[in-house]
């Protein structure tokens, strides 16, 4: 740790850029609190000499009370407050004519500089939402519209951009020595982000499945009507024979085999008709639209579309089999 001296003089002379404008109240009461900072700094009491070195610059902006408060800052490692007091502390080079340092002090303060360089990092941070609260690292530091520039520390930060009835914006990023970072922090509303959707963009295919069942269940009415018919003339036939009975012709068999398999036919297309309008209307709601929410980070990447879906229906008709098979893909 570098040791002060403990009466140093601030230098009053009045044609000095950093005297101009001073009382020589002002001056007295300045150097007195920078009197006591020095002492308490050699101590090793930095959070109180930072205290009086400050009480000292409310009196008088002077670069080398600036020195000494950065020195105390470093031991308190306060890098972003080291950096702010040696850039006011460099201000006047000992080299262009008199200067409130030396030239060793000078130089000293140059290689500090140099050190608080690598552990600070600039941060340029933007939000044009009315009435959004920004804040740094958990510190409010200003309500939209508006825009924030200052140092921090090298890490990993947040930066939080808040508004009642808004999805609040969150950025994290790590930052390294000497970066400026910049971003604009976006607020979207939920109405904003909501979008709609169906699992299907075609919206006939449910619709057609119900209409595809409904023609099964009419075209299944006129077989069942044309078998009953056969059923009752064969019906018709046989009563005339009387109690005597009639001989059984293939003509007469024909026709009752064929009656009775249109209508088992038929009862086969009623259920499968009905099955598939049942399925028809499931389809239809599953593919209702339905609202949902993107993050804002996807906002750029928004496109493409849900996959179409298909029903295909086969009828199976053989020796002792009346039926259907119908498959469906999404």
């Amino acid at each position: 740790m570098e040791s002060v001296d403990k009466n140093q003089t601030l230098g009053a002379a009045a044609d000095r850029p950093w005297v101009a404008g001073v009382s020589p109240e002002d001056q007295a009461e300045a150097l007195r609190h920078f009197r006591e900072g020095n002492a308490l700094l050699n101590d090793g009491v930095f959070v109180t000499a930072a205290k009086r070195y400050r009480d000292a610059l409310a009196h008088w902006d002077h670069p080398a009370i600036h020195y000494n408060l950065a020195l105390a800052m470093m031991n308190l490692d306060q890098p972003i407050d080291v950096y702010q007091s040696l850039t006011k502390a460099l201000k006047y080079n000992p080299k262009d004519g008199p200067a409130p340092l030396d030239e060793d002090k000078y130089d000293r303060a140059k290689n500090y500089m140099l050190l608080a360089q690598k552990q600070v990092a600039n941060v340029d941070i933007s939000c044009d939402k009315p009435g959004a609260k920004v804040a740094v690292d958990g510190e409010v530091v200003f309500t939209g519209p508006g825009r924030y520039q200052g140092l921090v520390r090298v890490g990993k930060h947040s930066f939080v951009a808040e508004k009642a009835g808004y999805v609040t914006s969150v950025e994290a990023p790590y930052i390294g020595p000497g970066e400026t970072m910049r971003f604009s922090l976006k607020l979207y509303s939920a109405e904003e982000l909501t979008r709609h959707r169906r699992r299907w963009q075609r919206t006939w295919v449910p619709w057609a499945v119900v209409g595809g069942g409904g023609a099964l269940a009419i075209a299944s009415s006129f077989i069942y009507v044309s078998g009953r018919s056969e059923v009752r003339d064969f019906d018709a036939l046989i009563s005339k024979c009387g109690a005597a009975g009639c001989p059984i012709t293939p003509e007469l068999t024909d026709m009752r085999d064929s009656g009775t398999s249109k209508q088992t036919l038929a009862w086969v297309g009623f259920g499968l008709g009905a099955g598939t309008i049942a399925t028809g209307l499931v389809l239809a709601y599953a593919n209702r639209v339905r609202p949902y929410q993107i993050r804002p980070e996807d906002l750029p990447k928004e496109g493409g579309g849900p996959p179409a879906a298909s029903l295909s229906l086969r009828p199976m008709i053989g020796p002792g089999l009346a039926g259907a098979a119908a498959s469906f893909r999404f």
